[in-house]
């Protein structure tokens, strides 16, 4: 690796790591001595990049520092090709816009000599596994980022529909299904709703920010998002545990 590419990833590392990061530490992500970083770390603080820190006790990055946009490595512009390309498989026709909008945009302001994310030699076939839904996804993926209550119309496997006030907590994507996660007013627990089976939706005028965080920790504690893809639920086959589908 360029010397120039390792200091650019020592920057990365420090960005996002939430403690300090030993020379060690770093030297063993990116395969090289630990005075090999010792001379990056100098390199970076002579460039006046707010790295602070000492030897046996690990480095960080000042906040407020910022590198220049996009300075994407080839395997990384690649690595964004083929997620944005993949989005076209889930069947949510305005996720599909807003990743097409995304790789143009990040091709508007790419340097001129790095690999345009449109151009790469990659490609995912677009295959649509997944049910379509019947409502709109985008509503839903805002009030699952705003905490926004949701009044759904969901028809289950008996082929009831039922009225259902719900706190939406995340939306899992697998080959063959999209399931909304959620804490069900009615059921007065966890539930997972498929995408194809509700009829209706409507994001309500109350939120439960006060609540969200503490529901999704129960919620990834207490439940398997893996599960249905082994099970089969979200093919529509009879669910092994009725406590973790959406009846």
């Amino acid at each position: 690796m360029a010397r120039s590419a390792r200091m650019f990833e020592i920057i990365q590392m420090l960005r996002t790591a939430r403690a300090p990061l030993t020379a060690e530490a770093i030297a063993r992500r990116l395969e090289v001595t630990k005075r090999t970083v010792y001379r990056d770390i100098a390199a970076l603080q002579a460039t006046r990049v707010p790295v602070e820190g000492a030897a046996g006790i690990g480095y960080v990055l000042r906040g407020g520092f910022d590198l220049p946009p996009l300075m994407f490595t080839p395997e990384e512009i690649e690595a964004i090709t083929v997620g944005l390309s993949l989005i076209a498989r889930t069947g949510d026709g305005s996720l599909e816009a807003a990743g097409a909008n995304a790789i143009a945009k990040i091709d508007a302001v790419m340097p001129p000599s790095r690999t345009s994310v449109a151009q790469t030699h990659l490609f995912v076939s677009p295959w649509h596994a997944i049910p379509a839904a019947k409502v709109s996804m985008r509503l839903i993926r805002q009030a699952v980022r705003e905490e926004r209550k949701l009044r759904l119309h969901y028809r289950d496997q008996a082929d009831t529909v039922t009225e259902r006030i719900v706190c939406p907590l995340a939306i899992v994507y697998y080959i063959e299904g999209v399931l909304l996660a959620g804490f069900c007013e009615l059921r007065n627990g966890f539930r997972h709703f498929r995408q194809d089976r509700i009829e209706a939706c409507d994001m309500l005028d109350m939120d439960f920010i006060d609540t969200g965080a503490g529901l999704r920790k129960q919620w990834r504690e207490t439940h398997d998002i893996f599960y249905y893809e082994r099970q089969g639920e979200a093919l529509g086959k009879p669910a092994a545990d009725p406590a973790r589908a959406g009846t």
